[in-house]
């Protein structure tokens, strides 16, 4: 069982960061994990760490009577701007609006540094994501109880899903302020020097793969495409996304995290020193359990199975092995059979609402 972690909304500060884990490759015949601890990461001697997590050790000021936590590094620069309290992220009407989903906002905000040029100010001031929750309408309080689920409201759940994130060593989000005010909530996150998602890649590695067909007529799956260069691709290749990926997937697992929405698409390519950086977002449905059942794992890996579509089956496969830490089995043809099922109705759903 996982230890009891500390989230960031309770207690003012990110939790401690997760002790290395050394390799530990399911049992010959073992069927997924039910629970958190039944799988541990792969390589911690690779030197997999969250990148660009707040010190773990920190505390958030508390701002706006107590209903505004905010990241020290940034405080200077919000002050700077005038966001100080949750009415005033509420009222902001600048940036630029990235989507509305019923009551739900997100907006892209450039703030710039002041002219003076404070000390702890960021010197090229931020890019940041701002998201607000109005009042859950009816509808979304009535439609998750219809489908056996637990309704999720608010800001907070992700709130504190990054810093259960960052202490299971999964590269996330840096969050910047949380803040609840009766029935509405915001959270900001720092952007991300994202290339592209995962989904983009895959596209894209899919279109290199038929020119390289057309022009050369060889495929690496190596280094993406042998004798043309991708520059969305650069020298990033199918295996390395792979094996990135699969551990992403037995750390959340590990620590009793499910996603609910863990498609390629909120998985986002990041550069660090030409090694593929993957981070985690959109982490608004994420539920903890000490007990994770094979239902969400199964959810988890049928819709990332889904999403990559675009890669043929031996990739697909080859995920699921490292995932599983170990060869496959016998027994595992009826989990493969589970996930291939649910990729196909994820799919058929996607169709016929045009989603």
């Amino acid at each position: 069982m996982p230890p009891s972690l500390s989230v960031p909304g309770r207690t003012g500060r990110l939790p401690t960061g997760s002790e290395s884990l050394r390799r530990a490759p399911l049992p010959a015949g073992a069927d997924l994990p039910r629970t958190a601890t039944a799988i541990l990461p792969m390589s911690a001697q690779r030197g997999f760490v969250a990148i660009g997590q707040p010190d773990a050790h920190e505390e958030f000021e508390i701002w706006d009577d107590g209903r505004l936590h905010i990241h020290p590094r940034f405080a200077s620069l919000l002050r700077a701007n005038g966001l100080t309290s949750c009415d005033a992220f509420f009222n902001y009407e600048g940036g630029e609006l990235v989507r509305r989903v019923g009551t739900r906002e997100t907006r892209r905000l450039t703030l710039e540094p002041p002219a003076c040029g404070l000390a702890d100010t960021p010197a090229d001031g931020a890019v940041l994501y701002l998201k607000r929750h109005g009042p859950p309408r009816w509808r979304d309080r009535i439609m998750p109880w219809l489908h056996f689920s637990r309704p999720i409201h608010g800001a907070r759940n992700e709130w504190e899903a990054i810093g259960l994130f960052a202490a299971a060593g999964i590269s996330t989000m840096t969050p910047v302020a949380f803040g609840e005010a009766g029935p509405r909530s915001l959270l900001v996150t720092e952007a991300l020097p994202a290339k592209c998602n995962l989904l983009e890649w895959v596209a894209a590695h899919a279109q290199c793969q038929a020119q390289c067909q057309t022009q050369c007529g060889a495929v690496s799956n190596q280094s993406g495409v042998a004798g043309l260069t991708c520059p969305t691709l650069g020298h990033v290749g199918p295996r390395d996304l792979i094996e990135e990926v699969a551990e992403i997937a037995r750390r959340m697992h590990s620590a009793g995290l499910h996603h609910q929405d863990f498609y390629l698409n909120h998985l986002l390519l990041c550069d660090r020193d030409g090694r593929p950086d993957i981070r985690v977002i959109d982490l608004g449905r994420v539920r903890q359990q000490s007990n994770l059942g094979k239902r969400w794992i199964i959810k988890d890996l049928s819709q990332l199975d889904f999403s990559a579509a675009g890669f043929d089956c031996v990739n697909r496969l080859r995920f699921l092995r490292l995932y599983l830490g170990r060869p496959f089995t016998t027994d595992d043809r009826r989990t493969v059979r589970k996930i291939m099922a649910k990729s196909k109705r994820i799919a058929s759903h996607t169709k016929k609402h045009r989603l």
